[in-house]
């Protein structure tokens, strides 16, 4: 007898500062798959898309290099995010180098990608180039799934380029029970069962050291 397993994972940026650790969004991926995008146009090499839940953006595909643009509608040579692809079924994943971009074009993230997961050294930057974060996720694997965390060194820098926070972070796992309705392969009846999911989260751990504007030592965190 088999089971369908449910598998979570999220895919958030996670980000220090005096009032704690937030969440946001990574690279937008506005592409959900060929059937679900309306097409706009094609040609030999690319195809365009309407991009998901997004009127003033489209979606770009370029077939041979499997590389994705997000791009204006009204402009299509301005680039909001782009990056490489691998195929998954009727869709992609995102997989390698990705970049998004500021109005003024220049970087706004940059990262990897490893089939959908976020992976290696990220780089956030000011809007004129300046960085402003430097963080690292992890691909974390156990019995329940394939997952990502941000986890290892972590730098933050004032606009004026001064470093201001300095500290690591570890990937922290929770294991999660919920009950779904599944159904049974021999019988075709609903049943319900139980099943289990990891969820990681970034926990600062060792030293944080914090910093005015100016360069000088503000304070200290030993946790």
């Amino acid at each position: 007898m088999f089971w369908k397993k449910v598998v979570v994972c999220a895919a958030l940026m996670t980000v220090a500062g005096d009032e704690g650790v937030q969440a946001q969004e990574l690279i937008p991926f506005k592409f959900r798959s060929e059937d679900e995008n309306k097409l706009l146009t094609e040609n030999d090499s690319a195809r365009i898309y309407a991009a998901t839940g997004d009127t003033a953006n489209a979606v770009i595909i370029e077939d041979e290099t499997l590389h994705y643009r997000l791009v204006s509608r009204k402009n299509k040579k301005k680039v909001v995010a782009e990056g490489g692809l691998v195929s998954a079924g009727d869709g992609y994943l995102q997989h390698g180098k990705w970049v998004q971009y500021y109005s003024n074009g220049r970087p706004a993230l940059t990262g990897s990608y490893l089939k959908g997961k976020p992976a290696g050294a990220w780089q956030e930057l000011w809007p004129d180039g300046k960085p402003k974060r430097d963080f690292h996720y992890a691909i974390l694997a156990d019995k329940d799934g394939t997952y990502t965390c941000m986890a290892g060194e972590y730098h933050e820098y004032y606009e004026n380029g001064q470093l201001k926070v300095t500290g690591f972070y570890m990937a922290d796992r929770r294991r999660n029970a919920d009950t779904v309705m599944v159904e049974d392969p021999v019988s075709g009846t609903r049943v319900s069962k139980k099943v289990f999911t990891s969820e990681y989260v970034p926990r600062k751990t060792g030293t944080w050291e914090y910093f005015t504007e100016t360069g000088e030592a503000d304070r200290k965190e030993e946790l």
